[in-house]
C-alpha cells in the first residue's frame, strides 16, 4: 500500500496515508482550484499514470517540474521510489532517504507493483486495471451511463475485456483464443499460397475428378505390380492399350479442328467478296431513265461502311479462330510425339519403370491438390467451431461476472438508500454492454450508482484501490452520502476521495472523514506552498 509522499512544493512536505480510507478534505464553501483534484491526480501519478501531466501542465508550467518522493509497503517490506515530471518514463528505485540507486522505466515499475499487489494475472497491466477506477476530474472515465469506460470514445469490447481480466477468468479465454490464432494463420498462409500459385487452386468438382483419375492410376499400378512378369515378356500389350487411347483422343481432336477450320474458310470466303462499285451501276441508266444518281451514291457509301465493319469483325473472328487452331495443332503435335515414343519402346522392359514413374508423379500432383483442398476445408470448419467455443465461454464467463456484480450492487444499494430505491444491474454482452439506471433520472442517484457499482468492484476483484473526487458526490444528497462514507470505512483496501463541506453530513461521517483525513485545503491552505492560481 501506498504509505507516504514527498514533495518540497507541498504545503505540508510529506503526506501519509494509511489503510483503508483517506480524505482529502476541502471547506465549507466548497472552494474550487485549491488543490484537491490535483492532488489525487499526483497520486495517481504515483501509481505510474500520466494524467497529471497531461492535465496539470499550468501547475508546471508556474512552479516549474516536480519532483515527488513516495514509499510503499507490501507485508514487512518497504519501497522507496522517485519519479519527475520532466521524464515520467523513469522511476528511481532508493534508499530510505530518497537517494537513488537504480532506474527502471515506468513499466516496469507498475509491473513491480503489479506483482507486490499480488495481482497474479499474465495477461493484465497494473494500469490497466487501476486507471478506470482511478475517477478523477479531466479523466472523462466517470460517465454514469458507461461505468467500465477508461476515456472517451473507448470501443465497449475493450471495457469487457478488461473486466473479464480483472475478474481473473481472462487466461480460459487465452488459451482458446490462441487455438483460433493458430488455426486463423494457417488458413491465411494457405489462401496466400494460392493466390500466389505456390499450390493449385481446385474447386470441389475437380477436387471429386481428381478423386476418381487417383482410383484408377492406383487400379493401373496395382495392376502393373500384380503382373509385373507379364507386362516384361509382352510390353506390346502395355503399349497397345495407351496407343489406342492416345490415338481414340487424337480423333477426337482432329473432329473438333475440323469445325474450326470449316469456319475459317467460311470467314476466308466472306471476305474475298467484291464490293459493287460505281461503273456498274452506271448501267442503271441503259434500263432506267433519268436514274437517282445522288440517291445511288448515298446507298453504296452506306453499303460500304457496312462492309468495313463486317469486314473488321471477320477478321477478329478469324484470328481468335486460328489461335485456336493452333491449339489443337500443338495438342494433335504432342500426342503424335507419344505415340511414337511409345511405339520405339516396344522391345524395352524401360517403358513399365517410366510408366510407372509417369503414374506415380500425377498421382502425387492429384494427391497434392487434394490435400490442400480439404486442408482448407478443414480448417475453415475448425475456425467456424472455435469461435462458437469462444462465443459460448465468453457469455458463461461474462454471465457469471454479470451475476456477480448484480448481487453485490443489491447489497450496497440496499446499505446506501431507502426501500423502493431502483437498484442498478448491469447486462453484459461480448461486444457491448449496458448500466440500467434508467429509472434513476437525477444525476445524484446516478452518481451514487456508479460509486456503488466502483464499491461492487472493489468487493469481488483484486482491484487494489479506488480514487473518487469530489465531483461524484456534488449532487447526491447528503443522507446517502452519510452511508456512502459508512461503507468506505469497510474497506482494507485503500480508498482516496476528495470532498466538500463536511459539516453537512452526520457526525458519524464527519468522525470517519476526520480520522481519516490525511490533507486539508481551503482558499487559505492550498495544496502548494506558492499560489499560481
Amino acid at each position: 500500500m501506498l504509505k507516504e509522499i514527498k514533495c518540497d512544493k507541498f504545503i505540508e512536505p510529506i503526506i501519509e496515508f494509511n489503510n483503508g480510507l483517506n480524505s482529502i478534505l476541502g471547506d465549507d464553501i466548497s472552494t474550487n482550484s485549491i488543490g484537491k483534484s490535483t492532488f489525487l491526480m499526483i497520486i495517481d501519478f504515483v501509481f505510474g499514470g500520466n494524467t497529471f501531466i497531461n492535465k496539470n501542465s499550468g501547475s508546471i508550467e508556474y512552479l516549474g517540474d516536480f519532483t515527488f518522493k513516495f514509499k510503499f509497503k507490501f507485508g514487512d517490506d518497504k519501497f522507496y521510489f522517485l519519479r519527475q515530471t520532466a521524464n515520467p518514463d523513469i522511476v528511481s528505485i532508493c534508499d530510505e532517504n530518497y537517494n537513488p540507486l537504480n532506474e527502471i522505466s515506468t513499466k516496469e515499475y507498475t509491473s513491480l507493483l503489479l506483482e507486490n499487489y499480488g495481482i497474479a494475472y499474465p495477461q493484465t497491466s497494473f494500469r490497466d486495471i487501476v486507471g478506470l477506477f482511478s475517477r478523477i476530474w479531466g479523466k472523462d472515465n466517470y460517465s454514469v451511463d458507461k461505468p467500465l469506460l477508461s476515456f472517451s470514445k473507448e470501443a465497449d469490447e475493450i471495457s469487457i475485456s478488461r473486466i473479464i481480466k480483472l475478474f481473473g477468468l481472462y487466461d480460459k479465454i487465452v488459451e482458446t483464443s490462441k487455438k483460433l490464432k493458430d488455426k486463423k494463420d494457417s488458413k491465411k498462409f494457405l489462401i496466400g499460397a494460392i493466390r500466389k500459385n505456390y499450390i493449385p487452386k481446385i474447386t470441389k468438382t475437380t477436387f471429386e475428378k481428381n478423386r476418381i483419375q487417383l482410383e484408377d492410376i492406383e487400379k493401373e499400378i496395382t495392376n502393373i505390380k500384380e503382373n509385373i512378369l507379364k507386362f516384361t515378356l509382352n510390353i506390346e500389350e502395355l503399349t497397345n492399350k495407351e496407343v489406342i487411347e492416345l490415338k481414340v483422343e487424337k480423333s477426337k481432336l482432329l473432329k473438333e479442328q475440323s469445325l474450326i477450320v470449316n469456319k475459317i474458310k467460311r470467314l476466308d470466303l466472306n471476305l474475298n467478296q467484291k464490293r459493287i462499285k460505281s461503273k456498274h451501276l452506271d448501267r442503271l441508266s441503259t434500263f432506267f431513265e433519268n436514274p437517282n444518281e445522288e440517291r445511288i451514291s448515298e446507298i453504296e457509301s452506306f453499303h460500304n461502311k457496312i462492309s468495313s465493319i463486317l469486314t473488321r469483325e471477320i477478321k477478329t473472328t478469324k484470328d481468335l479462330l486460328e489461335k485456336e487452331n493452333e491449339f489443337f495443332n500443338e495438342r494433335i503435335e504432342t500426342i503424335d510425339f507419344k505415340i511414337s515414343a511409345l511405339l520405339s519402346n516396344v522391345s524395352s522392359p524401360k517403358y513399365i519403370v517410366d510408366k510407372i514413374y509417369e503414374l506415380t508423379i500425377e498421382s502425387n500432383k492429384l494427391k497434392n491438390e487434394n490435400r490442400f483442398y480439404q486442408e482448407k476445408i478443414d480448417i475453415t470448419e475448425e475456425v467456424k467451431e472455435i469461435e462458437i467455443d469462444i462465443d459460448g465461454l465468453i457469455g458463461d464467463i461474462l454471465n457469471e461476472i454479470e451475476v456477480k456484480i448484480n448481487k453485490e450492487l443489491i447489497e450496497i444499494n440496499e446499505k446506501i438508500h431507502a426501500k423502493g430505491k431502483k437498484i442498478p444491474k448491469i447486462k453484459l454482452g461480448r461486444k457491448s454492454y449496458k448500466f440500467d439506471h434508467s429509472s434513476n433520472t437525477g444525476t445524484g442517484k446516478s452518481y451514487a450508482d456508479l460509486i456503488e457499482f466502483d464499491l461492487a468492484i472493489l468487493k469481488l476483484t483484486v482491484l487494489p484501490f479506488l480514487i473518487h473526487d469530489s465531483i461524484l458526490f456534488k449532487n447526491i444528497e447528503d443522507v446517502a452520502i452519510d452511508k456512502i462514507i459508512e461503507q468506505y470505512a469497510n474497506f482494507e483496501n485503500q480508498i482516496f476521495i476528495s470532498i466538500d463541506g463536511i459539516n453537512k453530513y452526520n457526525n458519524k461521517s464527519r468522525k470517519i472523514l476526520k480520522e481519516s483525513s490525511v490533507l486539508e485545503l481551503s482558499k487559505e491552505r492550498k495544496l502548494f506552498n506558492e499560489d499560481w492560481s
